[in-house]
């Protein structure tokens, strides 16, 4: 079972970081870093006033995150959020387990 947990962190910690890149001054600034579980971000960029654009004409949306636009399967995903006349476009990957995390941002 040690084994099984110890694998899946790994795993969980090389996927994040293997695609890990800069991301826009706005979010670094909140914290969001590349890997991080996407509610968690979600959560600090509603509360800096960022407002979520929902993705139109997306194949799919991610289950549990109607706003999140997703490619046929789900492995590849986005969303964007608002602010002042600025807008972030949020690359988002899934674990093996369907949970999605930050990849990028542009």
């Amino acid at each position: 079972m040690k084994a099984i947990l110890l694998a899946a962190t790994l795993s969980l910690f090389l996927v994040s970081t293997a695609g890990a890149q800069s991301l826009p001054a706005e979010l670094a600034q909140l914290g969001i870093i590349a890997g991080m579980p996407y509610a968690k971000a979600k959560r600090l960029l509603d509360a800096a006033g960022w407002q979520v654009k929902p993705v139109e004409g997306a194949p799919e949306s991610l289950e549990g995150f109607p706003e999140v636009g997703c490619q046929k399967g789900g492995k590849q995903c986005a969303t964007t959020f608002e602010k002042g006349g600025q807008q972030v476009a949020v690359r988002l990957g899934t674990t093996l387990a369907g949970q999605p995390f930050v990849q990028g941002a542009d």
